[in-house]
């Protein structure tokens, strides 16, 4: 096969060259024209687009114009053209056969072909005519399908329908049940969700528009069950008040009980932290028990509702505003417990415990609707009502019982409401103010029986006629743990038995251990007032020993004169000293603190006083029989002779020394021996005053030496014979009366008083003002017409002496 060269039209004539700008046309060789060739084919094969092919075609059709080689280009290009076909006719010789077969499969396919399209025309008539009755089925199935979507949408209406009319009818089933959260929660869902819908017709327009009023019956409903329930706890208040408080007495005697147990403990307190601890184990739930149980779920679901609505604080206020009434109404039916009583104070006290405990069970459990403020101040308020009630039915009230038994009620209301968290400031001054009261109340009772019991002492000793009584007296009075006054010792001489004291004693005893008993039986709880309670209960006891008995005795000194009376309240005196030593011991044991320490009684010291005053008392009066016996005596003070019988004394000496003996060994036997010391050294001592008096007082006048040897003869008998039957230190009391008369009498020279040695190894007890009026009685008596023997040297070394000492 052939394949003839494309014409191409000559290019047309370039334009001739100007003669002024002609330059060199460029020629190619016939190898590059081949190459170009070549390039164009290559580039023809490899693209698919004309486009390209004539862009490749535009350089080389450039070329020829511009070298004027069109016949060499075309040459050539018959000369590829003619390559070409040569190799194709090669390519062609070589597959003929199977070209030839191609092109007869070819041809029975076209065949083919024709007769398929023959059929699918037929098939296509046919088609035509089934597809008539085809679209008249199609056109009845859309009628039907539109009238089953129409079925399915007016299902769907009622059935929305249905469900909203369910739905408004379960939330009239719940508000009869009381199930008012849910009851909203489906009026919500209804209004938002399931209403939508269906609005269009006219009955879910009026369920719509009914649905604010839905919620209003449900908050009149929730607000009805909760006047109803707070009616329930106010009548409910007392029997939790009174469980509380019951629980609360039982938690402080098992607490007393183990303090008595575990000393460690003292200084705990009801409400502390180890108490706290402690009565864990015995928890009582006031509010849940077999007593009473208040069920506090219909004032949480009217919370609930009413957060639900948005309307919380308008609950807040109504609820605020109840509860103050009703705390009002308590108080306004005890306005007052005029008579007192304490059946109606306990039953006040369980109203209000009873009233704030729920308000704490709601504080804690209801997240801040209750109002803190608003109860403290309901608190407050009912504190100062209280207080001012028991103030008013305490006034004038002289029963201590009755102040007992208020501390009790009121502490253990305070003790029950602190473990709530309640102030307790007012209540505790009102304790403190009842504790004063008690205590001065104790005082004028007891200072009566006190002031009493000493009136009516007659000053003998207590008898007890058997073993019994003995230890009844024992067991109430205080007595030395040793000793001859000891319980051991009293009770050898058998029975029946003089005890050494009066029955004032005992009978104090008792009333000082009952006032003691009494004091602390208040005061058990003042937990933070021990200190101030110790000191008031020991002034209270000082008061009374002090006022009572002590001063007591001091004024009654005065109209007795009787020695064994004035012995006896010596006795009573030294026993109560023991007393008051015991007290101060046992109340540094029964002390609230326990915190250590020493006691001391200031009328220990009075007692020590009073003892004084009788044992001077005693000397007293035994020194105004001495001074009857001094009458008796016989001196002359003028004589000029020396006496007879140099070692006797004066007759009346003698007597007055034997009334001494008697007196001490009969009337004052019970004394103890040093207060018998002590009364026999005032006597002697007064003797001793009588006997100086003789030599410095006015009288006498003048004294000679013959006088003063008598007078110093009686001084040196009376100090024999009291060292002889006592203690040689008794004879003390006659130490300057022996050294005045051994100096004016016995000493070598009176001169050697000047000699300090002298005078502080001899005369040392000797005072100037006595040595000085002696020597002038003396010097009177040298200077009379009697004096006129007495050697000069001796009147020299009198008058010496005088003159040195009154300088």
């Amino acid at each position: 096969m052939s394949v003839s060269a494309p014409s191409t039209s000559a290019p047309p004539p370039a334009a001739p060259p100007s003669t002024t700008t002609s330059k060199r046309r460029p020629k190619f060789s016939t190898q590059e024209i081949q190459s170009q060739l070549q390039q164009l084919h290559l580039f023809s094969s490899l693209s698919s687009s004309s486009t390209e092919n004539i862009e490749q075609l535009g350089p080389i059709l450039l070329n020829i114009h511009r070298s004027r080689q069109q016949d060499a280009y075309l040459k050539q290009l018959q000369l590829f053209v003619q390559q070409k076909e040569e190799e194709i006719e090669a390519v062609c010789t070589r597959n003929y056969q199977d070209f030839v077969g191609s092109v007869s499969a070819l041809l029975r396919v076209r065949q083919g072909t024709v007769s398929l399209k023959h059929r699918v025309v037929e098939l296509n008539e046919e088609v035509q005519k089934s597809g008539g009755h085809v679209a008249d089925k199609k056109k009845a199935l859309l009628d039907a399908r539109r009238v089953g979507q129409n079925i399915d949408e007016a299902i769907d209406t009622l059935q929305a329908c249905l469900r909203v009319l369910d739905m408004d009818s379960r939330v009239t089933g719940l508000i009869e049940n009381q199930k008012y959260f849910s009851a909203l929660r489906q009026l919500e869902d209804l209004q938002t969700t399931h209403l939508k819908p269906v609005l269009h017709y006219p009955f879910a327009s009026l369920m719509l528009s009914s649905i604010p009023s839905s919620r209003t019956a449900i908050r009149e409903s929730v607000t009805k069950s909760l006047k109803a329930w707070m009616y329930e706890a106010r009548n409910a208040s007392r029997a939790v008040g009174k469980g509380a408080l019951d629980a609360m007495e039982a938690r402080g005697r098992r607490w007393a009980a183990r303090k008595r147990k575990e000393s460690s403990v003292g200084l705990t307190k009801i409400n502390g932290p180890i108490e706290l601890g402690v009565s864990e184990r015995h928890e009582f739930n006031v509010l849940d028990n077999e007593q009473v149980k208040i069920d506090f779920q219909p004032l949480y679901q009217c919370i609930h509702i009413y957060d639900t609505l948005d309307a919380r604080e308008e609950l807040q206020a109504s609820y605020q505003a109840d509860r103050r009434a009703q705390a009002f109404l308590l108080l306004s039916q005890t306005a007052s417990l005029t008579p007192f009583s304490l059946s109606a104070l306990s039953a006040l006290l369980e109203e209000i415990v009873g009233f704030f405990l729920i308000e704490s069970h709601v504080l804690k459990t209801t997240n801040s609707f209750r109002s803190e403020q608003d109860v403290e101040d309901l608190w407050d308020g009912m504190c100062e009502r209280v207080v001012r009630i028991v103030d008013e039915g305490l006034a004038g009230c002289e029963d201590p019982d009755a102040f007992l038994g208020t501390k009790f009620k009121v502490l253990t209301f305070v003790q029950t409401l602190e473990g709530y968290g309640y102030s307790i400031n007012q209540l505790t001054a009102l304790l403190l103010t009842l504790f004063e009261r008690y205590s001065e109340l104790l005082q004028r009772k007891f200072s009566g029986d006190f002031e009493q019991i000493v009136l009516d002492d007659d000053h003998q000793s207590m008898v007890v006629n058997d073993a019994e009584e003995f230890e009844k007296v024992v067991s109430v009075s205080w007595l030395p743990s040793t000793g001859e006054w000891s319980a051991l010792e009293l009770q050898i001489p058998g029975f029946p038995l003089a005890l050494p004291f009066s029955q004032t004693y005992p009978l104090c005893c008792i009333d000082i251990r009952s006032f003691t008993e009494q004091y602390y039986q208040f005061s058990e709880g003042f937990a933070e007032h021990h200190r101030d309670i110790d000191d008031v209960l020991r002034k209270a006891l000082d008061n009374l020993l002090i006022r009572q008995v002590s001063e007591n005795i001091q004024r009654r000194l005065q109209m007795i004169n009787n020695l064994s009376q004035l012995s006896q309240i010596v006795v009573n005196v030294l026993f109560f000293q023991t007393a008051c030593a015991d007290l101060e011991t046992l109340l540094v044991t029964l002390r609230a603190t326990q915190r250590g320490g020493t006691i001391h009684l200031e009328s220990l010291a009075s007692f020590q006083q009073t003892l004084q005053l009788t044992q001077n008392r005693i000397i007293s009066n035994i020194s105004q029989k001495i001074d009857s016996f001094f009458e008796e005596a016989q001196y002359y003070w003028q004589q000029t002779t020396t006496p007879t019988n140099r070692d006797e004394p004066s007759p009346y000496l003698m007597d007055l020394t034997d009334f001494l003996s008697t007196v001490m060994m009969s009337v004052l036997i019970q004394l103890p021996e040093f207060s018998k010391d002590y009364v026999y050294r005032g006597a002697l001592a007064h003797c001793a005053a009588v006997l100086m008096s003789y030599l410095v007082d006015r009288d006498p006048q003048r004294v000679s030496d013959h006088a003063l040897a008598y007078l110093a003869n009686d001084v040196r008998w009376l100090v024999n014979h009291v060292s002889s039957v006592g203690d040689e230190r008794l004879a003390d009391v006659f130490a300057e009366l022996q050294q005045l008369l051994a100096l004016l009498t016995t000493a070598p020279n009176m001169l050697d008083y000047l000699n300090p040695e002298q005078r502080q190894t001899h005369f040392s007890r000797v005072q100037q003002r006595h040595l000085e009026a002696a020597l002038l009685k003396l010097v009177s008596f040298y200077n009379t017409t009697s004096g006129s023997h007495v050697s000069p040297r001796r009147r020299h070394n009198a008058e010496e002496l005088l003159r040195i000492i009154s300088r």
